[in-house]
């Protein structure tokens, strides 16, 4: 039998995650779950809360999950008790340092805390998923489960990309800095998604990937940088030419892409690249 996971009408990001924790995360009881909205002062079916074993009442009910009963602790939220509980049960590993991330950011926005982050107030925080859901709810075009399981597929890719995340910035520990004529230059070799962009924020003026998974050759620059990439460009073509896609901005110049482009791949190896780097 299904089980069903409650939580209130019109949910949070703290509702959905709980309820999200539990359905990833244990999918042998959760993953075929069915989902229920009830008005927060209530329980399932009027039934005591944690009464039915195939109920499970998650930011809602004054269970074992909810966070709201006079007494509770105040600094904890629903997702923290549900990653807590399967954490104990063995079900999600304490180290998953993703996992303990989002589930950290879920309790900063139950107690408001957001309202001191740097960019508050600025219209960029707007695409952020706290602020997404309650505007979907006001928008009154999806219904409550529906808007949940849109926010599922938004916290499948945030748990992704802080893997990404945590992955690449081993990765770049574990790669080599270079000066060149660009600036400070990192040469590294990982399949993480996206690592120019982490590196750049570290201050990497240039950053050379090799993406050992899939062959990929890549070579980033930071916006603000003021030199381009033709001379780099210009020496490869007189090796390769038609292998290499450049970007219109003169930023990104690359060969290989998840992007589709239609090229064939590289001959050229990292330290080849480099070699011409440092040469021009």
């Amino acid at each position: 039998m299904s089980k069903t996971i409650v939580t209130h009408q019109h949910p949070d990001l703290d509702a959905i995650m709980s309820a999200w924790i539990l359905f990833r995360f244990d999918q042998p009881t959760y993953g075929d779950a069915e989902f229920a909205f009830i008005p927060a002062s209530t329980t399932y079916k009027n039934e005591p809360v944690d009464s039915n074993p195939d109920v499970v009442h998650v930011d809602v009910g004054f269970g074992r999950y909810d966070h709201h009963q006079p007494g509770a602790p105040t600094k904890t939220c629903a997702s923290e008790l549900v990653w807590k509980d399967l954490v104990l049960q063995g079900k999600v590993s304490s180290v998953d340092v993703s996992l303990s991330e989002m589930v950290h950011h879920a309790l900063e926005i139950d107690l408001f805390h957001d309202c001191f982050w740097p960019e508050a107030a600025e219209p960029r925080f707007a695409f952020t998923l706290s602020e997404i859901i309650p505007a979907l709810h006001r928008l009154q075009l999806h219904d409550n489960e529906a808007v949940l399981r849109m926010a599922f597929v938004m916290l499948d890719g945030v748990y992704q990309r802080l893997k990404d995340i945590h992955k690449g910035t081993e990765a770049i520990a574990a790669g080599r800095e270079l000066a060149t004529a660009w600036g400070k230059t990192l040469v590294v070799e990982t399949g993480a998604d996206d690592v120019s962009k982490i590196a750049q924020k570290m201050g990497y003026a240039m950053v050379v990937i090799h993406d050992s998974e899939k062959g990929y050759l890549k070579i980033k620059l930071r916006p603000d940088v003021s030199r381009n990439l033709d001379p780099i460009y210009d020496k490869i073509q007189q090796l390769e030419p038609e292998r290499w896609f450049y970007h219109n901005s003169g930023l990104m110049l690359f060969s290989g892409s998840d992007k589709g482009a239609a090229r064939k791949p590289t001959q050229l190896t990292i330290e080849d690249l480099v070699k011409i780097i440092e040469g021009v």
